[in-house]
């Protein structure tokens, strides 16, 4: 509905209003004359005639006034009929009253009709009721030369009668033209006040769209990020499972480094024993070589003590193989936590920003597991040494045994076979004595793999307890997410109160 539209319902709202206060205050005026009238008729004051005229007037113009209001109450011709047969009775009633005052009865009258804002309306009246004022006098003056009530002719009393009238007309037109004025720049106001509204209604109504429309697309945002946390907390739940199996098999790493050490030290002691032994033995030939005579019994000592480190070679073989497997199982773990350390690399650029610490961390595992690699190497390779010359020390072993085993049954050739055995007991020394220093380079090397696999553990600790932040962290941030996505849901249900003005 437009503007004009609400204008012509509120004019015809106010003349309606107008219509019916102007109909009851002239009805009540009416009634009252007619009232009046007829006491005095009774008191003898008037004649039928007169009270005829009067009751012809009032109820004439009463009916017309009744018929056009009821017929259309916001009549624009209600006014002007109602206002000329006021005149019409005011007249009769002036001219044959016998009261001085009668003609103040104009009063009441032009005062409502000034809420018609009709200045010319109120011109015309005020001609009229001027003219029958004047009449009024004339007649007083020129045809009756008494005064209504009877009394002589005071013209004082007609001076007062004609300066009220005119005065109070000029007063009522003077009013009227300023109230007009100001009713005319009220409007003005007010339709200036209807356009700004308009438009500042129209910039809220603008302005509401705009935020209908970015906050819709906000909501959308904030489910992608949803969305996306979702996925953050899928990567870390991932990455702190891998961290998981990942100190597992580092556990399990660690028991195994015991046993190697467990086993190394063992491997060290029989070492000592084995130094022990071939001092002795080289001892056993020195005393061989001052002592022919005891060379029998010498031999058998020997032929014990090398038996004793034939069992400790074969031992000590033992313990080098078992040490390759721990070794293979080494290289076997190292190799799960590079790969644990790749998976955990790709999950965190999967995650994006919130995955790039761990990243990081991922890349010192895989450093780590690279180092224990190298040293595994390293150890495969001592072990190998060992292996070899674990197999020449089985070997010269064999070999003393078979000399001492000749030089019992070869007296003669003691001189010669023990020069053999004191070259083959050299060796032997010699061979124990690297495997002594490679135990010693293995336990350092073992030393350095405890010191990792340690680093490793608090690392994938402090990994653990960073991914359970972020997951925590995720969450949290899912709950935010999901909040705002309410927040913005009713931003948008309250935007879209305003599509009714816009529709309008």
């Amino acid at each position: 509905m437009g503007a004009q539209e609400n204008n012509i319902i509120q004019n015809f709202n106010l003349d309606k209003k107008i219509n019916t206060s102007a109909l009851v205050v002239i009805t009540i005026i009416d009634v009252l004359m007619f009232i009046g009238y007829i006491g005095d008729f009774l008191d003898g004051n008037i004649g039928a005639v007169f009270l005829a005229l009067v009751i012809v007037a009032v109820l004439g113009t009463l009916i017309i006034n009744y018929v056009i209001f009821f017929r259309n109450r916001e009549s624009k011709l209600f006014k002007y009929l109602s206002l000329a047969g006021y005149a019409v009775v005011y007249a009769l009633c002036v001219l044959g009253a016998h009261n001085d005052l009668v003609f103040c009865i104009a009063f009441p009258i032009t005062v409502l009709y000034i809420l018609y804002f009709d200045y010319k309306l109120i011109v015309g009246g005020s001609v009229a009721f001027a003219l029958i004022n004047v009449a009024d006098m004339i007649y007083v003056a020129v045809f009756l030369r008494h005064l209504h009530s009877g009394s002589a002719i005071n013209s004082t009393s007609l001076l007062i009668q004609g300066a009220c009238i005119v005065i109070y007309l000029i007063v009522i037109c003077y009013c009227t033209r300023v109230s007009n004025h100001n009713h005319a720049v009220q409007l003005t106001v007010v339709s200036e006040g209807k356009e700004q509204t308009g438009r500042l209604l129209q910039d809220v109504l603008e302005l509401a769209a705009k935020v209908r429309e970015n906050s819709k697309e906000a909501s959308s945002y904030i489910q992608e990020l949803g969305r996306d946390v979702d996925v953050t907390t899928g990567a870390m739940e991932e990455i702190a499972e891998g961290n998981n199996n990942n100190a597992q098999n580092i556990e399990r790493q660690t028991v195994m480094t015991s046993n190697i050490q467990e086993m190394i030290e063992e491997t060290k002691r029989m070492s000592d024993e084995m130094m022990l032994l071939s001092g002795k033995s080289t001892q056993a030939v020195q005393d061989g070589r001052e002592s022919v005579h005891n060379l029998s019994e010498n031999s058998h000592r020997t032929q014990e003590a090398n038996r004793q480190v034939e069992t400790s070679v074969r031992n000590f073989i033992q313990n080098v193989n078992e040490v390759q497997e721990i070794v293979s199982q080494i290289f076997s773990i190292s190799d799960q936590t590079d790969l644990l350390a790749l998976n955990a690399s790709i999950e965190s650029a999967r995650a994006g920003e919130a995955g790039r610490g761990f990243s990081v961390v991922a890349e010192e595992i895989r450093k780590l597991a690279e180092e224990t690699r190298v040293l595994t190497e390293k150890i495969e390779e001592i072990v190998v040494v060992l292996q070899n010359n674990a197999d020449t020390a089985i070997h010269t072993v064999n070999n003393v045994l078979d000399a001492a085993a000749a030089g019992h049954k070869l007296i003669d050739n003691t001189n010669s076979r023990f020069n053999e055995i004191d070259n083959s007991m050299k060796g032997l020394n010699n061979n124990v004595k690297q495997i002594y220093k490679k135990i010693e380079d293995i336990i350092e090397s073992n030393n350095v793999i405890v010191d990792s696999i340690s680093q490793i553990s608090a690392v994938s600790e402090e990994v653990a307890a960073s991914t359970q932040q972020t997951v925590d962290k995720s969450l949290e941030t899912r709950e935010k997410a999901a909040h705002a996505e309410r927040l913005m849901e009713n931003l948008v249900e309250t935007v879209s109160a305003f599509n009714k003005y816009i529709e309008n």
